[in-house]
């Protein structure tokens, strides 16, 4: 129940900040940078409060994982609508923990690769083969999926197996991601104009994983995992009513079919 609860309070702050960063059609390496700007105080305060033996080089790993992820779900909702992307994305992530996880967790290898078949079908459906835009939306969307597996299972190793400590793990991915991406951005000053459009993601987004790592403390990663996808729900509610994206058939049915794909991981 608690691992729940913290789900759902992820899912909240999650689906947020996505609505948000399709709403504000901002992306690209500058904004990754400065949300993370943003909190770099906090960030620091952390540092130093907080002990680095066992948690910089897992944090510098989780750190490349989770730029990757952000800067491709930029591209992704450039490219698609947000229901569809944010499905899409959130569906297929769980699916393939799932499926990674299988030879340390054990489980029905026959259930979980269908339970996956199962995801992988509901994003083909939802997709629109006489339109490229949604189709690279969808493609897009299946790579952010991949980027969220990866990141899920490193993370959950990190502190699982690693037992770091999780405020020190966070602030030490977001100082070297400001640091790294600080050599590619080259207009700081103009991307700063933006700090209000980031500021609500630069807080939602560390809160919304911060939980899932809080959640992973206290149940397995591909329970953890399998959780994340009350976001799909969710993000294809917010799609509809915020931003006036059709739920049409093909998206309803394909929706259904990826939840249902989960359930059956999940059983």
């Amino acid at each position: 129940m608690i691992a729940l609860g913290l789900l759902i309070a992820s899912a909240g702050c999650h689906a947020a900040w996505n609505l948000l960063l399709k709403r504000g059609n901002l992306g690209g390496p500058a904004f990754v940078w400065l949300c993370g700007l943003l909190t770099l105080p906090i960030s620091v305060v952390l540092l130093l409060r907080g002990s680095l033996a066992a948690t910089w080089w897992a944090a510098l790993v989780s750190m490349a994982l989770h730029t990757t992820y952000a800067v491709t779900l930029q591209k992704a909702y450039g490219a698609g609508a947000f229901s569809t992307v944010y499905s899409v994305s959130r569906g297929t992530g769980p699916a393939l923990v799932a499926v990674a996880s299988v030879p340390w967790l054990g489980g029905s290898v026959t259930r979980v690769f269908g339970g996956a078949a199962l995801v992988l079908a509901g994003v083909m459906v939802m997709d629109r083969p006489h339109s490229r835009t949604p189709a690279r939306g969808v493609a897009l969307g299946l790579l952010v999926g991949a980027c969220t597996a990866a990141y899920t299972l490193w993370d959950g190793y990190a502190v699982s197996s690693l037992h770091v400590d999780l405020l020190t793990y966070l602030a030490v991915a977001n100082v070297a991601q400001v640091a790294a991406l600080s050599a590619i951005v080259r207009d700081h000053r103009e991307t700063m104009r933006n700090w209000r459009h980031a500021l609500p993601i630069a807080v939602l987004m560390p809160a919304s994983y911060g939980l899932v790592l809080l959640a992973l403390s206290v149940a397995s990663v591909g329970t953890v995992a399998i959780g994340r996808t009350l976001n799909v729900v969710l993000g294809a509610l917010l799609g509809a009513v915020v931003l006036g994206e059709r739920l049409d058939r093909a998206r309803i049915v394909g929706l259904a079919i990826i939840i249902g794909g989960v359930l059956v991981v999940s059983v």
